[in-house]
This record gives structure tokens, sequence and C-alpha cells, in this order.
């Protein structure tokens, strides 16, 4: 029998709200607003007035103090990051599914809202890539000859050659297509 869980849900729950509770704050947003007025040097006169949303209420945003990792989370919770990973489970461990997510999607957010406001990203770039599942993508667009001289491994190297033939003969000479096939 292995060793009993450290947390339940509900401990868990409370635990990753307190560690995000204590790296973030909500800042009510302000912006600075001409009040027609000219102080004793001639200068305008600005004032602060809350943004209001939509819902005509004052927009907030919530600033990390300290940017969110797995790392620091283990730390706060005390868990080692293997522990982390099995609650991330979701068949060892359905009962965190929840929170697990929930607490991988504020880090990822976060994530995404650095690729927007940074100058340098390849660190934020690595994280998506390897702890979130994305990836980089470059597409090359074939026509449908070649996708089928590419893909098809059941066609016969003679007809592939034929068709790779009738491709190399619709690009320009100019562009200096110097393709042989031996056979």
């Amino acid at each position: 029998m292995g060793r009993p869980k450290k947390y339940t849900k509900k401990t868990l729950g409370e635990a990753v709200d307190r560690y995000f509770a204590s790296i973030t704050r909500v800042v009510p947003l302000t912006e600075k607003v001409d009040t027609g007025r000219r102080d004793g040097d001639g200068h305008k006169v600005y004032e602060n007035r809350p943004v209001l949303n939509s819902l005509d209420e004052q927009a907030t945003v919530e600033e990390f103090i300290v940017p969110p990792t797995v790392g620091s989370l283990c730390m706060s919770l005390g868990i080692h990051r293997s522990t982390w990973a099995e609650y991330c489970d979701h068949d060892e461990h359905p009962e965190f599914t929840d929170i697990t997510t929930k607490a991988r999607e504020r880090m990822r957010t976060y994530l995404e809202q650095q690729l927007l406001t940074r100058k340098d990203v390849k660190g934020v770039i690595f994280d998506l890539q390897n702890n979130h599942g994305y990836t980089e993508k470059r597409q090359v667009d074939l026509s449908e000859r070649a996708s089928k001289a590419v893909s098809s491994r059941n066609v016969p190297l003679s007809e592939r050659v034929a068709l790779i033939r009738e491709m190399v003969r619709d690009f320009p000479e100019e562009a200096g297509t110097d393709v042989q096939a031996d056979q």
C-alpha cells in the first residue's frame, strides 16, 4: 500500500488558490483625463478616473507579482513535481481534474499574455511548447500532384518519378530547376 495522499480535493483546491493569491494582485484600471484646467505654469491639469468596462463597472486587471510556475506551485504545496504530475493525471486522480486544469490554465494564460507584451519571448515559447502542448508548425502547401507523390507509399517509384517530372515542367526555366531522376 502506498503512502497516504497529502491533499484531499478540498485542501488541494484551497492550497492552489492560496498560492495564486500570494503571487497576484488585482489593480483597478484608471486613465488620465484632461480636466480642462491649467496650473500656475499654464500646463494642463489631469486627473485619474476609473476605466469602465461595457457593464459600466470599473475595469480591473490581475497582475502577477511573481510569474506563476509549476516549480513555485510545488514548493508552495510542499510536494515534488512528480507528485504534481500524478495529481494532473486524470486517470490516476480524477478528483483533482478541475483543480489541476484550472491551475495549469492560469499559468498558460499568463504565458500567452507574455507572448503579446514581451520583446524577448524565447523562454515563453519554450515553456509553452514543453509544458503546455504547443507546437511550432510549418506548413508547405503542395499541389495535389505533389501531395500524391510525397505521401503515397504504395505508388510505385516509377509513377512517383513521373509525377515529379511533370511538376518540374510546371516551374519556369529561369528558376534554375535542374532535376534528374535515376531509374
